[in-house]
């Protein structure tokens, strides 16, 4: 009877430990935190929340005053398919931008 209770204390452990890892994994898909901007065309605010990683992300409208709130570097664009750079923001850092050169989407990875 203890051998099984020792088996089944065991299988739960294992089974836990890899729930852990296969948790951990998951979650490295995505920039941690915040990412905003306000649109260059009205003003008004928007926000990204765990933006994924590696995928580009269009921003609607341009973005005029720009913060990257995340633990990833975030790379902006000028156009909306992340084919012409316009520059990249550091974790926790952000930056202002006008006239015919705000970005208009964002990759982070």
């Amino acid at each position: 009877m203890y051998k099984w209770k020792r088996l089944a204390r065991t299988a739960v452990v294992a089974a836990s430990a890899a729930v852990l890892v296969t948790g951990l994994s998951t979650s490295a898909q995505a920039a941690s935190g915040t990412f905003a901007y306000n649109r260059a065309d009205t003003g008004f605010r928007q926000v990204m929340e765990n933006p994924a990683d590696d995928e580009c992300i269009m921003m609607p409208g341009g973005g005029g005053v720009v913060d990257n709130f995340t633990d990833t570097v975030a790379t902006l664009y000028r156009d909306e398919a992340c084919t012409v750079p316009q520059g990249t923001l550091a974790p926790n850092s952000g930056g202002a931008y006008g006239g015919a050169t705000v970005p208009h989407s964002v990759f982070f990875g």
